[in-house]
């Protein structure tokens, strides 16, 4: 595990100066694209949709086989090792259980699973986008909560009348019944911006290294033009496949290399990983959202995609929670 460790801090940015290069500049098209043009319903569910598929459900398809760097500390030069029968078949009950436990919750009391599907957003797009960092405990702690309630919030905030059907279908309570929130929407998305950049103040001159930096200055400004220009749906698109997910795969094709004692996987390698069990989910997702448009319940196509989003999430989160926790623990 000491090796995968130093495959991780060898590799501190996510993604390469190239791929954010070009992933800004296809953010800085879409803003100015949502700039000049009015939203579209169906162009934005279907764009959510096929970004899921083609990037959000592969960035998790792989977590038996993360979960199975665990077990294992030296390399494999026979490739990727088999974890034993008996520590898969857990594996998969345990993941498809948590799966079944969270629909049941939606099911059940929605309010408390939309509560819980954003909490664990905004740790999750946190921790995904920063723990490269590497800081002191509670300093990583800080930048990585702030930078989730930056996303989530702002998702929610800077286009409020838009999302809020979204919500009350999932949650069942409209927040644009809330004076205090529906009122301010400006004052706040400025508020979620300002304490992004006044805890990334505080953290920078412990990072200490200026392309880091100005690559975070980068991305909170591309970020936060795109999430208050676009419609919701697409701002949500665009940073959950090119930010979130991509650079999930690209720290897989790191760690997943370590058991071929590669510097990283490539694409078509970790692609033909992920494709088993990407296909599974995406037929579920594709079974789910024919249904809603064959009954001519198009509205809850959003919903549904976003719960099935939550129920892959919370098994999915605690497999990239050991990871970086491993590799904190082994700095």
């Amino acid at each position: 595990m000491t090796a995968l460790i130093s495959r991780l801090e060898a590799r501190r940015a996510p993604t390469s100066p190239r791929v954010l290069r070009l992933v800004v500049a296809i953010t800085a098209l879409v803003t100015a694209a949502a700039m000049v043009t009015s939203s579209n319903d169906t162009v934005s569910v279907a764009i959510v949709v096929f970004v899921i598929a083609l990037f959000g459900i592969p960035h998790g398809a792989v977590d038996h086989l993360v979960a199975a760097t665990f077990e294992r500390t030296g390399p494999s030069t026979s490739g990727l090792a088999p974890v034993a029968q008996v520590s898969q078949l857990r594996f998969h009950l345990l993941y498809v259980g948590a799966m079944a436990a969270y629909g049941l919750v939606w099911l059940a009391i929605p309010g408390v699973a939309l509560a819980g599907f954003l909490l664990v957003s905004i740790h999750h797009f946190g921790q995904s986008d920063l723990a490269y960092l590497g800081m002191d405990r509670w300093y990583q702690l800080a930048i990585q909560l702030s930078r989730g309630f930056f996303l989530v919030g702002l998702v929610l905030v800077a286009n409020l009348t838009t999302v809020a059907p979204v919500i009350e279908r999932l949650g069942g309570f409209d927040p644009t019944l809330w004076p205090w929130l529906a009122g301010h929407t400006a004052l706040w998305s400025t508020v979620l911006v300002g304490q992004h950049l006044v805890v990334g103040l505080v953290v920078a001159p412990r990072i200490g290294d200026w392309a880091t930096i100005k690559r975070e200055v980068i991305t909170i400004i591309s970020l936060t033009a795109l999430l208050v220009a676009a419609d919701p749906l697409i701002g949500f698109a665009v940073y959950f496949g090119l930010w979130h997910s991509l650079n999930h795969l690209n720290v897989l094709a790191n760690v997943l290399g370590h058991r071929r004692t590669l510097a990283a996987l490539r694409p078509m390698e970790l692609a033909r990983l992920v494709a088993p069990r990407s296909a599974v989910s995406i037929a579920a997702l594709a079974i789910l959202v024919g249904g809603a448009q064959s009954l001519g319940q198009t509205e809850l196509i959003v919903p549904i995609t976003l719960v099935f989003v939550s129920m892959l999430t919370l098994p999915h989160m605690v497999v990239v929670e050991r990871l970086w926790s491993t590799a904190a623990a082994g700095t």
